[in-house]
């Protein structure tokens, strides 16, 4: 049985350990598009291991997925640990501890669930030190562009990357749920990722990223342009809330989204659930 898989996300090497974690990814949607067939590795995710529990400071936590799912990140020194548990489940948490370098040491669980989601954590803690962070967003990719639409859970994100589909020729989505971002060649940058929410979307793709649109359901549509300080509202809190609370990553996350605001525009829709919203977005972003 393999035991070792490598993914490529965002043009970084992640590798995962255990024959039986492994196996469990095989059969998840998803990571198979990411697999790289090569045996360097940037970051290590040792699976199996015995006698993990959380230590230090408390920095985050969080009942995630309608409360299904108890999350929790803490800190001691340089190390970050990270706790999830079934609230409904009389099973052990999954727990992991980074090094705050290359090598995260988790336990090992065989729900799809917890897994997909402590190894996107494990990425974000990973990568955000290298300039590469995931965004909650819907991400649509016109003309060879890429736009995030921001907006928290429930605010028809999905919605209205759907009605770009259906209505703005040349449309496709890229992800709909946690696209990467990065700077490359001073370019703001839009990557696929193996996290894409309920919706299976996942593309091993790049693509300049044109602007950020913050959606807000509205009785009519209408869209204006944000001023650089209004921008980096709208995206600070599209970045992973944990992370947002350990002064250690504030600084990489302020970097980003500086860099990302300065260099794109970024706009306020006020919008319907219908066509003409799409055209807005779109005139906007693509017309000029």
């Amino acid at each position: 049985m393999i035991d070792s898989i490598t993914y490529k996300i965002a043009n970084h090497l992640f590798s995962v350990e255990g024959a039986n974690t492994v196996a469990l990814l095989r059969s998840m949607p998803g990571f198979p598009i990411f697999e790289c067939n090569t045996d360097k590795k940037e970051w290590v995710v040792h699976t199996g291991c015995h006698d993990l529990a959380t230590q230090g400071e408390v920095l985050y936590h969080s009942d995630f997925d309608t409360s299904v799912v108890y999350c929790e990140l803490s800190r001691s020194g340089n190390e970050y640990y990270y706790l999830m548990r079934m609230l409904d489940s009389n099973q052990g948490p999954f727990v992991f501890r980074y090094d705050g370098k290359n090598d995260v040491y988790a336990t090992e669980t065989d729900d799809p669930m917890l897994l997909r989601f402590a190894l996107w954590m494990a990425f974000s803690l990973m990568s955000a030190p290298h300039g590469v962070l995931p965004i909650h967003a819907s991400t649509v990719v016109h003309q060879g562009k890429a736009v995030f639409f921001l907006g928290e859970s429930g605010t028809g994100k999905s919605t209205h990357t759907r009605l770009w589909m259906d209505h703005i020729e040349d449309s496709h989505l890229l992800n709909d749920d946690s696209p990467m971002l990065s700077i490359e060649n001073g370019i703001p940058t839009a990557w696929g990722s193996p996290w894409s929410g309920k919706t299976h979307c996942y593309h091993d793709k790049s693509f300049p990223l044109a602007a950020i649109v913050r959606l807000q359901q509205a009785p009519q549509n209408s869209i204006f342009r944000l001023s650089l300080m209004e921008a980096f509202a709208a995206l600070h809190p599209s970045c992973p809330p944990a992370l947002a609370y350990d002064n250690h990553y504030t600084d990489f996350i302020v970097g980003l989204v500086s860099d990302t605001v300065q260099a794109i525009p970024a706009f306020r829709l006020l919008c319907l659930p219908d066509a003409a919203a799409a055209q807005t977005s779109h005139n906007a972003i693509f017309a000029n």
